[in-house]
């Protein structure tokens, strides 16, 4: 029994008619997200059907183990100074 409305007695019409108080409010909030979800998906510049990206995995290459290095002999040093 929501907001007090009988739903299993009555004919077919009584029933659907003691449904619409529920129904509306449940339709007009789901088409204002609808609304608001396409307005944030515009937004982000998203458009459907271009297939999904992957993530390409990084590898380590000679110029970040140089920083690394770089940057291990710095702290080192900070270190070791007095």
């Amino acid at each position: 029994l929501a907001r007090g409305a009988d739903f299993e007695s009555g004919n077919i019409f009584k029933r659907s008619k003691a449904m619409l108080p529920i129904l509306v409010p449940l339709f007009v909030s789901a088409f204002r997200r609808a609304g608001d979800l396409a307005q944030a998906m515009e937004a982000r510049c998203y458009h459907g059907g271009e297939g999904r990206t992957k993530l390409h995995p990084l590898k380590y290459k000679m110029r970040d183990l140089a920083a690394f290095g770089v940057m291990a002999v710095y702290l080192a040093v900070i270190i070791i100074m007095p």
